[in-house]
């Protein structure tokens, strides 16, 4: 573990020197290092960014008649440009270092990547990149330009590439769903729980250190009577070189050894972990059974965990859908949807992760169906099986709203229908 000057602690780093401490300006480098290092971290970016995209999503036309096998198609033009993956590993850039890009790759007029879209026909690729993979921005200083202070280029360099690669706002899908301090770069999802990561670390580091050196006891060797130089020789001896409980050691009756650890004196880590882990489940909005990778407790306690966590997963999709449907869109605009022509009035329909448990299924199956039952009091058959998807019933036999022809059966046969006519009756 390695420190800062005074009291300040760091995560400690591959290199000594870096690592932001308390307070510090944390940089890409220090975000990086977190993600492949801390366990924590790496659920926060890795696993909540596959957890949004991995059940991905239906395409529902928005018409009288609508087009069933649409999202079949759609699907089909995404697949070829392999869209669920480079939205994930968008999604784990942008948490992870706050703001991310993909680049379009259009066939156009347009001679490099550095030129404005001209014209285009056909999007042919996408790429993913990180702010560790741009290694400039040019912004547009025209006073009187709509995207003054916002990128008009961007300069990307990954390890390998031979020369940077130039790009054109208008070829860019820039995501920043944090913004804070700045227009178009936003905030980690680390950032607010930096401290306590550094904190938990810490804890970590010297909950090991405590076993490794006082867990099992070290060796407490008494030599009676021997002179500071018998005390050496008996060292340089090296009899203790390699000492552990299925080693041995011969003694005579003047020398003494004895394994002497803390004896219950080491001080319980519960109570100082867990206050750092309730902070970063507070700052990442995850709940602390998630956080640790499992779901403790009552199985209602599990469910609740459960739904408020993909709650955050709900909201990150539809931070990150303005994407999708610019992508969508541009494939029907450009022909690229087999069977397609055109624009379509569409909706994005989210596959949710969350599932109820069958004893709320049934419970919501049975609320369901209760409600149906009370609309028919002052609805049509038809209007009612419409809510469900269900056609109308055959000769008009569904244009009829059983409350009332209820009510009517009643007052033909005279029998008391409401408590008022029925305490009349009854008189």
């Amino acid at each position: 573990m390695s420190s800062s000057s005074g009291s300040s602690v760091r995560i400690p780093y591959t290199r000594p020197g870096l690592g932001a401490s308390f307070g510090e300006v944390i940089t890409d480098d220090d975000i990086t290092f977190a993600i492949k290092r801390e366990p924590v971290a790496a659920r926060i970016v890795f696993a909540v960014a596959h957890d949004i995209f991995d059940s991905w999503f239906e395409v529902k036309e928005l018409a009288e008649k609508p087009d069933e096998t649409l999202d079949r198609r759609i699907q089909a033009a995404l697949l070829d440009l392999k869209a669920k993956d480079v939205f994930t590993q968008m999604s784990v850039f942008e948490r992870g270092y706050g703001w991310a890009i993909i680049v379009i790759g259009y066939e156009d007029e347009g001679e490099t990547l550095a030129d404005p879209l001209k014209d285009p026909t056909k999007i042919e690729e996408l790429w993913p990149y990180a702010p560790t993979d741009i290694t400039s921005i040019r912004e547009d200083k025209k006073e009187d330009s709509e995207r003054y202070g916002f990128p008009e280029w961007y300069f990307i360099k990954k390890p390998g590439m031979v020369r940077r690669l130039k790009v054109h706002y208008s070829r860019v899908l820039h995501f920043a769903t944090r913004l804070l301090d700045h227009p178009y770069k936003g905030q980690s999802v680390l950032e607010a729980v930096w401290d306590d990561l550094t904190t938990l670390r810490n804890v970590r580091w010297a909950m090991g250190q405590t076993m490794y050196r006082y867990g099992s006891g070290f060796p407490d060797v008494e030599l009676q009577g021997a002179t500071k130089k018998k005390i050496d020789d008996f060292i340089d001896s090296q009899q203790f070189q390699e000492i552990h409980a299925r080693s041995y050691f011969v003694h005579n009756e003047k020398q003494k050894l004895e394994f002497k650890g803390m004896q219950a004196a080491a001080l319980n880590p519960e109570p100082y972990y867990t206050p750092i882990m309730e902070n970063i489940s507070a700052g990442s909005n995850i709940p602390m059974a998630i956080l640790r990778g499992a779901q403790a407790g009552a199985l209602t306690g599990s469910e609740v965990n459960e739904r408020e966590y993909f709650k955050l997963v709900s909201d990150a999709q539809s931070r990150y859908e303005w994407g999708l449907r610019f992508l969508i869109e541009k494939l029907m605009e450009f022909n690229q949807i087999e069977g397609v022509e055109g624009k379509k009035d569409f909706e994005i329909v989210w596959l949710g992760g969350f599932e109820l448990n069958e004893r709320d299924k049934a419970a919501a199956e049975f609320d369901h169906a209760r409600t149906r039952v009370l609309e028919t009091n002052y609805m049509t058959v038809d209007e009612v099986r419409a809510k469900d998807g269900l056609d109308p019933l055959p000769d008009g036999r569904g244009n009829v709203v059983l409350g009332i022809s209820k009510l009517q059966t009643a007052t033909e046969l005279g029998l008391p229908y409401t408590r008022e006519k029925k305490e009349e009756t009854e008189k």
